[in-house]
């Protein structure tokens, strides 16, 4: 199965020799070394999920201070993590002599980081000296426990993790196009997110579908349809989801399936004004009165209603936009525990981890849609993981993979604006993201990586049925 081009994206996270520097300056402001392990930890387990979104991720890890680093100068280690997860380990005198090995590395690797994402104050240093000589996006990320700026984001009010001086925080705070705060705290998430988990504390995926008025035993699926500027367009769009639902009734009849029936939401992309429904309501109604379908149960939102409920009480969430250019939709969806089926090819697929957070769509067939329909509807462990920690159960699997995928839109709007010279992401100075809480640390303290564990490729299962080898239409 093709893939689309990976997208190559570095991260950096630089520390000080503690062996060598433990009474100089560089030392005193740095994090705790139980910080900075689970710092290490929580890195790798972000960059793996990144990874799995769709990115191919470099990750580097720096040591600076080193006596000998002058002789490491043209010298790097990489330990392969997995096909699309790499670590780089630079050993360098100082922070100007890690941006030579930086630049260094990626001529001769052939590398090209359009976006670069700092995860502390040795870094971000590197990341201010890349970003005023190169035409890069820039993230830079503090912790929880790094309390570098005040609430209102504009006082410093502590330097800690290796910044020099109030002034080169405030000139990193100042030059990144992002500040990323990553938080074990949900009172600390970002308010639009926030909004997005705060209904979900409060129903099930059931009470919410008692709620809209279906049974614990119906299958709620919900068709997003791009946008429709007229009428054939929405006669098409009905026509194919019809395609759809026709053969995913035909399948349930020869599997076991356990839901009484399929409840479709259709919910257009101009879903913004009552003559929208209204219009896509009627072409519907003439639609299943043609083709005599008197089994197939469907709905159109009104406009006035908030789509959130219609997220939770869905069992799976179908964004039809093979070309989807963002993935707002997706973290909607996935915020509220609803898994996602999209295209392969769409902007949507950053926020999707393969069984994680729903299913990739190799090809624009009906056949392949209701494939990937009906294997969430099978209700797998990964289903119900994500489900339960939309309810408040926290399980690392979908935390750092919703993690990975509010920080793939994120990189995405950047990299697009970059492209576009079209404003398309709000900086926000900080950006919040939950991270789930720490699972048992690895010890990072060694350089050499002792635990590091080389990647095996592994036999998975196929995600969709052998019936998506049809040819496109």
């Amino acid at each position: 199965m093709m893939h689309p081009s990976q997208q190559a994206i570095a991260l950096l996270i630089i520390e000080p020799n503690r062996e060598e520097h433990s009474n100089s300056g560089l030392m005193q402001n740095a994090i705790a070394p139980d910080d900075t392990q689970r710092i290490h930890q929580q890195i790798t387990q972000l960059a793996s999920a990144l990874a799995r979104a769709g990115w191919h991720v470099d990750q580097f890890v720096g040591r600076i201070g080193n006596a000998d680093g002058k002789k490491l100068a043209n010298h790097w280690m990489t330990v392969q993590q997995s096909p699309n997860h790499c670590k780089i380990y630079f050993n360098t005198p100082d922070v100007a002599q890690f941006v030579q090995q930086f630049r260094k590395f990626s001529l001769q690797e052939g590398k090209n980081y359009p976006l670069i994402h700092t995860w502390n104050g040795l870094a971000g240093q590197v990341g201010l000296q890349l970003k005023q000589s190169e035409n890069i996006q820039w993230i830079h990320s503090h912790w929880q426990c790094d309390n570098l700026w005040s609430q209102d984001g504009l006082e410093i009010v502590q330097q800690t993790s290796g910044y020099p001086s109030a002034y080169v925080a405030w000139e990193i705070w100042r030059h990144a196009d992002e500040i990323v705060v990553l938080t074990a705290n949900d009172e600390l998430t970002s308010h639009d997110f926030k909004a997005l988990l705060k209904k979900v504390c409060q129903l099930s995926n059931i009470e919410a579908k008692h709620t809209l008025g279906y049974s614990a035993s119906d299958a709620v699926i919900l068709w997003v349809a791009p946008s429709i500027r007229s009428t054939t367009q929405a006669i098409q769009q009905v026509e194919r989801w019809l395609e759809v639902a026709i053969q995913l009734n035909q399948l349930s009849t020869t599997q076991l399936h356990r839901f009484r029936r399929h409840q479709w939401v259709f919910i257009p992309g101009t879903l913004n004004l009552a003559d929208d429904s209204a219009a896509i309501r009627s072409v519907i109604q003439q639609k299943i009165a043609q083709l005599d379908l008197c089994d197939i149960h469907w709905s159109v939102p009104c406009a006035s209603e908030d789509l959130k409920l219609y997220y939770r009480a869905a069992n799976v969430c179908v964004l039809v936009n093979w070309n989807e250019p963002f993935a707002d939709k997706a973290l909607e969806a996935i915020a509220q525990g609803c898994p996602i089926v999209a295209s392969q090819w769409s902007s949507a697929r950053f926020a999707i981890i393969p069984e994680e957070t729903g299913l990739r769509v190799p090809t624009n067939t009906s056949t392949a849609w209701v494939g990937a329909i009906a294997q969430v509807l099978q209700d797998e462990s990964w289903v119900q993981r994500l489900q339960q920690y939309a309810s408040g159960h926290w399980h690392p699997t979908p935390g750092w993979a919703i993690a990975a995928a509010q920080l793939s839109e994120v990189y995405r709007r950047l990299l697009a604006q970059t492209v576009s010279q079209i404003p398309l992401w709000q900086s926000q100075k900080p950006h919040s993201i939950l991270l789930p809480q720490p699972a048992a640390v690895t010890n990072f303290t060694d350089f050499k990586q002792k635990h590091e564990m080389p990647y095996h490729p592994l036999n998975r299962r196929v995600a969709l049925p052998p019936l998506v080898s049809e040819s496109v239409s």
